[in-house]
């Protein structure tokens, strides 16, 4: 077994084993202290495609498709495994085809998922990455230009009973990031044309506000303690602005369902503790008119 084929079984495993996603995957080829590796890479990225969906709550098959994982994955594992040599890895990435199957993109996901906190977020690898991987693009953020293929995919689950369940969930855990609050917001400003689109809004905060309250409550609460310092704080180019902005970008949804449409919300009645982050949005509005306004003034 080669260098390289070694590390990406080490790296499969790594991926349908490891419990903890902040752990990085395994080393590179470079790293000439790595343990034995052992198994079919075939086998393991059919194993892990498997895997993934049971980590999302999804039968077997996935939405339905039977069709095989395919052997694209095994181009990731292989990125992931000569990560040290960007030029190397990125080339690698770029001969990545377009998924085919639901198992493929679960094997994708299974790797890239768990590899993007690992990686910083200007890297160009992870951008090549989530190219590669539409899935964890749609849960995360896509890169420039790939916010129409993850609408696409995004209808494609939510047309599934399963799949809904398990997009709904993933949307509604606490972003990792300013920009994939900011990406979730608007992905969720598509569903509010009628009360059936509205329900995907609806049941993404109430599954965020009753499975992840705490942190929710913590982002909202910052933000208005950057808001007691002065509203003009909420337009500052530092991390506390930018996370602000975001957060309140992530009520902006619900904030805009409940000035248009308040009754229907008011039947909503597993849909608790919205307010401060509603009132909030609206006070961020006011904000952003006035800076409008005295940049009109200041010229």
């Amino acid at each position: 077994m080669t260098t390289l084929t070694a590390t990406v079984v080490r790296t499969l495993h790594w991926a349908i084993t490891e419990p903890d996603d902040s752990l990085p995957p395994p080393p590179s080829v470079r790293d000439r202290a790595a343990g034995p590796a052992t198994g079919d890479p075939v086998v393991l990225l059919e194993r892990l495609a498997r895997v993934t969906a049971a980590r999302l709550r999804l039968s077997d098959p996935p939405l339905g498709d039977d069709g095989p994982a395919g052997l694209e994955a095994l181009l990731l594992a292989a990125a992931l495994a000569v990560r040290d040599d960007a030029a190397a890895a990125e080339q690698v990435v770029g001969g990545v085809r377009e998924p085919r199957t639901v198992r493929d993109l679960m094997a994708r996901h299974g790797l890239v998922g768990r590899a993007l906190p690992a990686l910083a977020p200007q890297d160009a690898l992870r951008t090549g990455l989530l190219r590669a991987s539409p899935l964890t693009a749609l849960l995360d953020h896509p890169p420039p230009g790939g916010e129409g293929r993850c609408g696409q995919l995004l209808d494609r689950f939510l047309d599934h009973p399963e799949g809904r369940r398990t997009v709904v969930a993933a949307l509604a855990v606490p972003p990792a990031t300013p920009e994939t609050a900011r990406y979730r917001a608007a992905l969720l400003r598509r569903f509010r044309f009628t009360p059936g689109e509205r329900t995907v809004v609806y049941e993404v905060y109430e599954t965020a506000l009753l499975h992840h309250a705490r942190r929710y409550r913590e982002l909202t609460d910052a933000v208005r303690d950057l808001v007691r310092d002065g509203p003009a704080r909420l337009l500052a180019d530092d991390p506390p602005g930018r996370w602000a902005r975001a957060t309140l970008d992530w009520w902006e949804p619900l904030a805009v369902i409940a000035r248009r449409h308040p009754q229907e919300l008011r039947r909503r009645r597993m849909l608790r503790g919205h307010g401060t982050g509603v009132a909030l949005h609206r006070l961020y509005g006011g904000v952003r008119d006035w800076e409008g306004l005295r940049e009109v003034l200041d010229r």
